[in-house]
């Protein structure tokens, strides 16, 4: 396993004991009141790996919310598929922050099975919610989702057309490109620019 841990990172510059390896101590630090400790034992968690896939599945279900969304992010970093089911539920989470990061974890992980619901997402009231749905949607990469994708160019909301855009676009099968053929009479400028730029580039 990999642990990530860039600038833009979570667990960026945030110290971790080595030798730390008591799951439900950790578990229990996700809710401290201090973020530096929460965010060290989410990073702690993801390096000790697979021994701790069980409890931060259970994790995913407690009362705390900020809990539930270092949970999450955690699982991400494992990429264990036994968490996919526990995620996709995430995704209905009362939490946009919740809901974040189980679509984050999500997209790291693959599988078509989470397309459905992250196509939902799409929806979501909240910009960074759709916007790391767009994302996962993109890594997964599923081309049986276009025709979905393709109703979804139809919805009313332009932030719901743009994001369906995006995923056709990173997509890029033959398809996905005909479902953005429509998308160039949108109404809305950053849709047509995002149909124009992926039918030109599927020229190239």
């Amino acid at each position: 396993m990999q642990i990530c841990c860039g600038p833009g990172d979570p667990g960026a510059g945030v110290p971790v004991d080595e030798k730390t390896s008591n799951i439900q101590e950790l578990i229990r630090d996700l809710s401290d009141k201090d973020e530096t400790v929460r965010w060290a034992s989410a990073f702690a968690l993801a390096r000790i790996g697979t021994p701790a896939v069980d409890a931060l599945i259970r994790a995913l279900g407690d009362g705390d919310s900020v809990v539930r969304l270092r949970a999450a992010w955690a699982l991400g970093q494992i990429g264990d598929r036994k968490a996919v089911g526990e995620l996709i539920a995430a995704l209905r989470d009362g939490d946009w922050a919740v809901r974040m990061r189980a679509a984050d974890a999500l997209g790291k992980m693959g599988g078509h099975e989470a397309t459905g619901p992250l196509l939902h997402l799409l929806r979501d009231s909240n910009a960074d919610v759709r916007r790391h749905a767009i994302g996962a949607l993109a890594r997964i990469r599923d081309p049986a989702s276009a025709d979905r994708l393709g109703q979804a160019l139809k919805e009313r909301d332009w932030n719901v057309r743009m994001g369906a855009a995006l995923v056709l676009m990173a997509i890029g099968d033959r398809k996905s490109r005909d479902h953005l053929k429509s998308a160039m009479a949108d109404e809305n400028v950053y849709v047509r620019r995002i149909a124009e730029s992926a039918l030109k580039t599927g020229e190239e």
